[in-house]
């Protein structure tokens, strides 16, 4: 074996074909665009998150009729899903060992299979409940990686505008709920609800499978650097191999216990919550 070959890490020698499809982690921070490329990618996967999430709501008088749920128990399950999702997100952390690209990605092909399979095949009204409380628990996680991803990919001075187009999920979500119901659902589909939820899930594993594909993420430390320009580039690559990644994990929660880290969080909660009601 060669000197060359020796230096290579054994995980990159060990390398087989298929391994872009859990080893996403960039070395170098993208050019401009592959780099849009990849918060394309985002900015799509949370539309069809929310596409997946608010599906029900153009369909829920023939939900409720089909399993003859009262009102105030498919509002409940709505209530219980948002809670799943929010419970979810505390356990997101599970992104820096299984990597963010990683979660957004097989997190799409759960709940595609879910809204594709599970929902629209449910026996009763608590196998239904059940089915959305998954996808709920589930889009917890992904919709906090997500963001994470777009301020990964998005030099500071750019990250606001990066961000917008992220929030654009929630609203492009519910335009696509009542962009589809309303060309499909007067096409006399049989029974009707049923058939949203598949189109919802094949748009969603599509999706799937371009971020299988195509989506990256950078290296934990290239992420951990400061970078407010694109000219600052090579800087936080020269940084990044310097830096101890296990001395900056130390103590994660005091680092959290901030004034302005709980309250900002505590504020965006109040907000979902009466932002959710309305919707």
């Amino acid at each position: 074996m060669t000197d060359t070959a020796l230096a290579q890490p054994a995980e990159r020698r060990s390398s087989s074909p298929l391994s872009f499809l859990w080893r996403r982690q960039l070395d170098h921070y993208p050019e401009t665009a592959p780099r849009i490329f990849f918060l394309g990618i985002v900015v799509v996967a949370t539309i069809v998150l929310y596409y997946e999430l608010y599906v029900q709501g153009a369909v829920a008088p023939s939900i409720i009729a089909q399993y003859h749920m009262s009102f105030m128990f498919y509002v409940d399950i709505s209530v219980v899903g948002n809670a799943l999702g929010a419970f979810a997100s505390l356990i997101a952390g599970l992104a820096d060992r299984w990597g963010r690209a990683n979660l957004v990605t097989y997190g799409l092909v759960v709940t595609g299979l879910l809204v594709l399979v599970g929902l629209p095949n449910a026996s009763s009204e608590w196998t239904y409940a059940v089915m959305f409380g998954a996808v709920s628990f589930v889009e917890g996680i992904i919709l906090v990686a997500t963001p994470a991803l777009v301020r990964d990919f998005s030099p500071q001075l750019g990250r606001a505008s990066a961000m917008g187009f992220w929030t654009l999920g929630p609203v492009m979500g519910s335009l696509v709920v009542a962009e589809v119901a309303s060309h499909t659902l007067a096409a006399g589909a049989t029974p009707p609800w049923q058939g949203q939820f598949h189109i919802c899930g094949v748009v969603g594993l599509v999706v799937a499978a371009i971020a299988i594909l195509g989506l990256r993420e950078l290296s934990p430390a290239l992420r951990d650097q400061l970078m407010v320009s694109m000219r600052d580039r090579a800087l936080i690559e020269a940084r990044a191999k310097g830096l101890d990644i296990s001395e900056s994990l130390k103590r994660p929660w005091r680092q959290m216990l901030h004034l302005d880290i709980i309250g900002s969080a505590f504020a965006i909660s109040v907000f979902l919550l009466i932002y959710y009601t309305a919707v």
